[in-house]
């Protein structure tokens, strides 16, 4: 009787461990190439959005023959000229421009943001506002993006309206001649406070619904138009992604309707102006992207109180120019070229303090 040998079948362990090894390795070399992909899919369909809404602008602001408000303030049944409310945001502006009249159809004018009804609308999510990567959305009245509020606000403060302050309310006193808030300002030193702002800034907050109380108070409406832009509309940045706007699940009024300045646009770095003074010898333009306010730098920063371009792509933001044309901007851009980017006059601004010296052709 003979007997054969049974031939082996299978993997020994070596031969298991090392074919998992390698499958372990290929993986891991997919797996980023993978995550990059869906990031740079995410990244251009936040692109396509932004240009949406800017194309959205540019059709509100061909049809008026001015750029809208960033917000609005006053508005309500009686509005207070001493504590004006919150009224509505560019966003409710532009509704019917995004596809969506059933929502601005619904919004009551006559009522504040704050109202139920607004709430109730202004809850709703509407992708176009959201850019897919924006990781801190929360399902309801989400916002992305932000637009170009210069160098920062103007409000009622100490008495005195149309006081030109930075984006957290503080005094800005942007000739350098030691005054603000003040009406009106010494003839000899020209431009003003006001006129300097009007410069260094494209989108503003203006008052609502004054013109019909009884105070006697038309409010204040600052405002540009596209010919006003004098460095020219795609040298212009008209908005930006800011992933700290929007809702705020600590703040169940904070929607993508809320005029608040931090929660509707966004800044170069005020600090520029050291002490909020912008005389000869305190003005430092390389930290106007910088500082702890450039971008990308307050990602991870608080809700409502991150006022600058921000994103969770890496090494920059999607922006879009006033032009319509949308680009992606690098975190690291020079900060002189990034502060003549934000003002619609910098050419303006030429053999003043707060001349960086930028022409067309720099950008």
């Amino acid at each position: 009787m003979t007997h054969q040998k049974s031939r082996r079948s299978g993997f020994s362990l070596i031969e298991l461990l090392v074919s998992v090894s390698i499958i372990a390795v290929l993986m891991s070399l997919l797996l980023p190439a993978i995550q990059s992909a869906r990031e740079s899919s995410r990244r251009i369909q936040c692109a396509n959005r932004l240009r949406n809404l800017s194309l959205a602008i540019s059709n509100w602001t061909a049809a008026r023959q001015r750029f809208p408000a960033a917000g609005y303030w006053g508005g309500g049944p009686e509005p207070d000229p001493i504590d004006p409310q919150p009224h509505h945001n560019w966003v409710v502006e532009i509704l019917p421009w995004i596809d969506r009249s059933d929502l601005a159809d619904r919004w009551d004018d006559t009522q504040l943001v704050t109202h139920e009804t607004n709430q109730e609308l202004a809850s709703t999510l509407i992708e176009t506002l959201v850019c897919p990567s924006d990781y801190t959305v929360t399902g309801s009245g989400d916002l992305s993006f932000a637009l170009n509020g210069g160098v920062g606000e103007s409000m009622y403060a100490d008495g005195v309206h149309d006081t030109i302050t930075d984006p957290f309310f503080y005094p800005l006193d942007l000739n350098g001649n030691g005054i603000t808030g003040a009406l009106k300002e010494p003839v000899t030193d020209t431009p003003t406070d006001r006129e300097l702002y009007f410069r260094l800034s494209l989108f503003f907050s203006e008052s609502y619904g004054f013109s019909k109380s009884k105070h006697g108070f038309s409010g204040t409406h600052r405002f540009h138009r596209p010919a006003t832009v004098t460095d020219g509309m795609s040298n212009t940045l008209m908005m930006g992604e800011n992933v700290r706007v929007g809702s705020d699940p600590r703040d169940p009024l904070s929607n993508w309707a809320a005029p608040d300045g931090r929660r509707s646009k966004l800044y170069f770095n005020h600090q520029i102006c050291a002490d909020n003074s912008c005389k000869e010898g305190n003005i430092d333009v390389s930290v106007a992207n910088g500082g702890g306010h450039g971008i990308n730098e307050r990602r991870f920063g608080a809700e409502g109180w991150s006022p600058w371009l921000s994103s969770f792509h890496n090494g920059g933001v999607n922006v879009a120019m006033c032009d319509g044309r949308v680009q992606f901007l690098s975190e690291d851009v020079d900060s002189r070229v990034y502060f003549n980017m934000f003002t619609p006059q910098g050419y303006s601004l030429r053999y003043q303090p707060l001349d960086f010296g930028i022409t067309g052709d720099s950008f």
